[in-house]
């Protein structure tokens, strides 16, 4: 499961993460939490998901050092514009309380 991509630019991801679609709340966060116990080192997330604040919890309660996970969220396409765009992803990094998110996706 910690098989390591890397990418053109230098930077290395998991080949496999963990999807939090629908996962909220405590529940969610719990699940991410045990993902990340077992060996999951890539969450993806989204604005859309509405679960980024879950995510941040389950990396702050994990055991996990954050600079070994890759945290990944995406970008709304009502929110395109620029000044949208910096907006957007500056909540994400908010909500979920990171100092910053690995990659960031249009979605």
């Amino acid at each position: 499961m910690n098989e390591i991509y890397e990418l053109s630019d230098g930077f290395s991801i998991p080949k496999i993460g963990f999807g939090t679609y629908k996962l909220n709340g405590a529940q969610g966060t719990r699940l991410m939490e045990q993902a990340l116990h077992v060996g999951y080192r890539l969450l993806d997330t989204a604005f859309n998901y509405e679960n980024e604040g879950a995510v941040g919890r389950a990396i702050k309660n994990s055991s996990v050092p954050r600079d070994q996970i890759t945290v990944a969220s995406k970008l709304p396409g009502r929110y395109h514009s620029y000044q949208s765009a910096l907006r957007t992803i500056e909540e994400s990094v908010a909500r979920l309380n990171l100092d910053y998110i690995d990659l960031y996706l249009i979605h």
